[in-house]
């Protein structure tokens, strides 16, 4: 069996952002869903690993998360390992952070296990996906180019919150300035 030189990582796909009346609902999240889907069916079709973060606790969700909008959206087609994240609320925002027990503030986390796997996985190269954008895809994607990986970002499979000061064209510039690979459009 050869080594995956590729990997892909989907971003935060949970139903907080995706469902149109999630608590922090993402406009045209609910597309994005559809596309992702595509791009997790050829990656499994080609043989690369898929990972998929999840926020453990996004910004402005309930303690507790009572009604279950942390969970990855049901219509996600989840084939591949689950990755923790965060906490957003803590600005863990990249799919590589994940703050630990009673830490609640930037820089004093640590590593989610995504940079294990990939390393384990033997991939040279990821496309990052998901939600959103301007914000954790955008963390994950910079991060992943200083870990030493060929990073893309493929648009038509990610939505934007539209939190960029430059705008959503800006964040796109600054990934391209930071070496990621844009594919698709805006």
């Amino acid at each position: 069996m050869s080594t995956p030189q590729h990997a892909l990582i989907v971003i935060d796909m949970q139903r907080a952002f995706v469902d149109p009346d999630g608590r922090l609902a993402v406009q045209g999240a609910d597309r994005v869903v559809e596309e992702v889907n595509r791009r997790v069916a050829a990656a499994v079709e080609a043989g690369s690993p898929v990972y998929y973060t999840r926020d453990v606790e996004p910004v402005e969700l309930p303690e507790g998360d009572p009604d279950g909008q942390a969970e990855l959206h049901p219509e996600l087609d989840v084939r591949g390992e689950v990755v923790p994240k965060g906490p957003g609320r803590s600005g863990g925002f990249s799919g590589f952070v994940l703050f630990g027990s009673g830490v609640d503030q930037p820089g004093a986390g640590g590593l989610s296990p995504l940079g294990g796997l990939l390393l384990a996985s033997g991939a040279e190269a990821v496309t990052v996906v998901g939600l959103a954008g301007d914000v954790c895809v955008a963390a994950t994607a910079r991060d992943a180019v200083r870990l030493g990986y060929r990073v893309s970002v493929d648009l038509d499979a990610t939505a934007f919150v539209h939190a960029h000061p430059g705008g959503d064209t800006g964040a796109v510039r600054e990934l391209r300035d930071a070496g990621v690979e844009i594919v698709g459009s805006l």
